[in-house]
Formats: C-alpha cells, structure tokens, sequence
C-alpha cells in the first residue's frame, strides 16, 4: 500500500541557521521568496498522498505566512494539511507517535520539512511495498555524512552510527523516509525520542529496516547560512534547477520581487534576490547577497555575500554576514 499520509517535520529549533531563524522557524526562510518547506510540501502532494499533517514548536504562529488560517486545518495544492502543535519538542519518533491519531490507516511518509530535495518518492513507496520493513529509508551515497550501513544486494539497512559493527558500505540519510505502523508500537507516547535509537532497538531484535539508494535530483542541507548562500548562488548560476512550487511566481526564481526600489547611482553586482519592498539607497553597492522583504541597505552602505533580514537596516561596510 502506497502512504496515504505524509509527515512533514517542522518543529526543529534551526540552531545552525541562526540568526536568520530568530524571525521565522527554519522551514520558513525564503529561498528566492519561496519558503524551503513549500519544496517539499510540492513533491509530496504530487506524490498522491491524501493528507498531510505538519507539527509544529518555535515560532509557530509565522507559519500564518504560509497557512493563512494556521492552527485550523488548510489545503496545500489540494491535499488536506494539519497541525500539531509541540509545547515540549519531541523529535523525529516523538513528533510521529504525537500525531498518530492524524494518520490515515497504511504507511506513512515521513519527511524534513528544513531540507532542499526533490527525490523520487514513488520509488521510495515502491520499495517500501516490497521490503515487508518496519521503515523503510531514502539514502544517498554521498552529500552528508554516512552513517546507514546498507547491503545494496538485499536492500537492508544493517546499521547505524557504528552502533552494531557492520562492516557494509555507508549511506547518508536524506531526512525521508516510509514508516509501517507496526514501528510506532515501539515509541512511546509523550517523550521527546529520535528515531536512531528506534530503529537500533528493531535491528538489535531482529526487524528489518530496508532502504533505496536515490542518488538522482536534488539533495542539499541547507543548514548554514554559507550553505542558504550558496543554495542562491547556484540557483542564480544555473548549478541547481529546481521545479517551481505551485505558489511561486511565474518565472521563479524572480530575482527582483514587486516594491524593489533602488536610490540614484545604486550598484548591483553578482548576483542578488531583492525582497517585496525592500530599498537600496542612493550609491550603495550590493553584491551577491540576499535582502528579505521590507529590508534596507542605507545611502552609501556596501554589502557583500550578505543576507538582510525582514525589517532590518544595513549600514556602512558589511561583508559575510548576517543583519
């Protein structure tokens, strides 16, 4: 049975991502304008899926930017969305098994809503119908760090972490996988618990997790502030292509949004995403760098490989950095 659920996990604290996740949770921040989560909430609903439950933790109220009547039930791309929302946070397992009463009968898809991807999902159902796994796995050979041990050749997961000695090939894992309901047995209810420790405790008694190797399309981290630039700098250069979601504008990416103003004698270099409203001042210089919506470079600033943030004023010389 192909997931008729899918689990977008949304409740992380975006740590690494600071400061920019001080204004709005990390499945939030705007790629080219166009929140990272909305890239999987895309895929998944063209995936088939009849629901999608998103849990929540810091900052949830922003989420209104996405999900105007946000706590109550919506629709994204025409599948049913709700929310659950985290006072507690509770991890990958925790957040599933806290939403459990959400889910449609079947597997479920479960999937980081902070990650930049566009994997084969219908692979990823398909091999889970056939592995009779308790979980079943997205994994790439490369991008991240390697810590699924994996038998390409029986399509099993064997460990992770080094915690149970297998000398199989090591795999990243994307962040995406199919869970059967028999797995949620083995969480408890109410505690904040990863799915690691799950998932060794099943190998450990014998269960089988399986796992597919999707090496093709996009797969990016974007949990730096050095990597959001970059993820922009490839986007502008042609490096990374990645299909529209259904709201963003036509074109997308659109490097200069409505309201853009630019003072006399202003220079632009590089490459840029000038936010709705934002204002470069008179003889300032910008240069690759990333100004979220109603933000300011005043008159005479030079910026380079910068992010201004929403509302935020940048002045004199900056370069790297984060206002």
């Amino acid at each position: 049975m192909a997931p008729r659920t899918a689990f977008v996990l949304c409740a992380g604290w975006g740590k690494r991502l600071q400061p920019l996740t001080d204004q709005v949770p990390k499945p939030l921040v705007p790629v080219c304008g166009v929140p990272l989560v909305e890239f999987a909430l895309a895929r998944i609903a063209a995936s088939g899926v009849e629901r999608i439950v998103i849990n929540t933790h810091r900052l949830a109220g922003e989420f209104v930017r996405l999900f105007p009547r946000y706590p109550e039930p919506s629709t994204y791309a025409g599948v049913p969305v709700f929310f659950r929302h985290e006072e507690i946070l509770l991890e990958t397992a925790g957040g599933l098994k806290n939403v459990e009463d959400l889910l449609l009968p079947g597997p479920v898809l479960v999937h980081n809503g902070d990650i930049l991807a566009d994997l084969d999902l219908e692979a990823l159902a398909a091999a889970h119908e056939g592995a009779e796994a308790l979980c079943t796995l997205a994994l790439r050979s490369s991008g991240g760090p390697l810590q699924i041990g994996f038998d390409t050749g029986t399509g099993r997961v064997t460990d992770i972490r080094g915690e149970l000695g297998s000398a199989a090939p090591r795999f990243l894992y994307t962040g995406v996988c199919v869970v059967d309901p028999a797995l949620l047995a083995r969480v408890p209810s109410g505690q904040a618990v990863s799915f690691v420790p799950v998932w060794l405790e099943a190998l450990r008694a014998g269960e089988v997790l399986g796992g597919v190797v999707l090496d093709g399309g996009v797969w990016r981290d974007v949990g730096t502030v050095q990597e959001y630039c970059r993820v922009h700098a490839d986007l502008a250069s042609g490096a990374l292509r990645l299909a529209a979601p259904p709201t963003a504008p036509e074109g997308w990416p659109v490097w200069r949004m409505p309201g853009v103003t630019l003072g006399e004698r202003a220079v632009l270099s590089g490459w840029n995403w000038l936010g709705p409203d934002c204002h470069v001042g008179a003889g300032a210089e910008v240069g690759n760098c990333i100004l979220w919506a109603g933000s300011r470079v005043e008159v005479g600033a030079s910026i380079s490989g910068s992010v201004v943030r929403e509302g935020m004023i940048a002045a004199g010389h900056i370069g790297d950095s984060v206002v």
